[in-house]
């Protein structure tokens, strides 16, 4: 049983690298993407970054947050063989907020609209219920 928990730890060791390179791959492409909003000439009228850019910019964004939030679920379930619930949809929301922004509800039919209104709906519920049972 021993060597089961080394190996877990190891596989945990390996993902929480492979994520941190990853956070810090998306970092720099942020940088980037907004240096280069700050510096190249505004397209759509606006002072620095242009509509399209932001929806480039801001998937990033959520991108690393998602990465933190999942370095904090394993180290949890490392320490605590236990995986909190509320981390997890935590990371759904999260997960959703950036599809949401980079969503085109033009193309998208009626009834895509729909599922993605009820998964919203579905994890905003579960989050704050879990939630409210911890302050009972």
């Amino acid at each position: 049983m021993n060597l089961l928990k080394k190996f877990e730890k190891t596989v945990f060791s390996f993902l929480v690298v492979v994520l941190a390179a990853y956070i810090i791959v998306e970092i720099v492409e942020l940088l980037y993407q907004f240096g280069k909003g700050i510096i190249g000439p505004s397209v759509d009228g606006r002072l620095f970054i242009s509509n399209a850019l932001l929806k480039e910019v801001l998937p990033v964004f959520f991108n690393i947050l998602i990465a933190i939030e999942l370095i904090d679920t394993f180290s949890v379930y490392v320490q605590k063989h236990a995986i909190k619930v509320l981390n997890i949809m935590l990371i759904g929301l999260i997960a959703i907020g950036r599809k949401l922004i980079a969503y085109d509800f033009n193309s998208a039919d009626g009834l895509s609209n729909l599922g993605l209104a009820a998964l919203i709906f579905s994890l905003a519920s579960g989050y704050y219920l879990i939630k409210k049972n911890e302050f009972d």
